[in-house]
């Protein structure tokens, strides 16, 4: 283990101390660029853009029944499962008889759940593919107004664990999603705060 362990970090090294000599100088021998570095939270933009904010808010409603069904049917398998369980009362016959109907149910619950699923990621595709292109474009001009040279995303960041410290001020995700909903101002119906 101490061998593999010795060996990986011996690769990571090797590998570390080759991008560092790339880019420890530059070829031309000029100065080394200014780089700014910048962290947004992604998700925040469902809740923050208001155009998102509305867009989200439709499907959600739109998909509203199909959630209202699918917990009205995961209640009815809880509680069919619970009377499997706990009643030692039932005949062989009717345990089988209940245990094909729970079979049955949960059958049907992960068919309507794996549908429910791939309609709403297809919705969501299309009633959003437009705002997050948008979003992409304004993200490019928001950048180079401000002189960022990179833009990290939080949430993987976070998920990797790579970065030790991040400054608070790194995290453009306010002040992106106020300029942002001040350039592309959302219908007055949907821009509730």
């Amino acid at each position: 283990m101490k061998t593999k362990i010795s060996l990986t970090l011996a690769v990571m090294l090797f590998a570390v101390s080759g991008v560092w000599a790339q880019t420890a100088a530059p070829a031309s021998g000029g100065p080394v660029p200014n780089m700014k570095v910048a962290i947004v939270d992604v998700i925040a933009f469902r809740e923050g853009i208001l155009e998102l904010r509305a867009k989200y808010e439709k499907l959600q409603t739109e998909f509203q029944a199909r959630y209202r069904e699918l917990e009205a049917m995961q209640s009815k398998i809880q509680s069919q499962e619970k009377v499997l369980n706990e009643n030692k009362t039932l005949t062989p016959q009717q345990a089988q008889k209940l245990t094909e109907e729970y079979e049955q149910m949960k059958r049907e619950y992960n068919r309507l759940l794996e549908d429910s699923q791939s309609t709403a990621q297809k919705r969501e595709r299309e009633e959003t593919e437009a705002s997050y292109d948008k979003l992409s474009k304004f993200m490019d001009q928001y950048c180079v107004k401000n002189k960022i040279t990179h833009v990290f995303d939080a949430q993987r960041l976070r998920e990797s664990q790579i970065v030790v410290y991040a400054a608070a001020a790194a995290n453009i995700t306010e002040d992106f999603i106020k300029e942002f909903n001040k350039s592309n101002p959302a219908p007055a119906a949907t821009a509730k705060q």
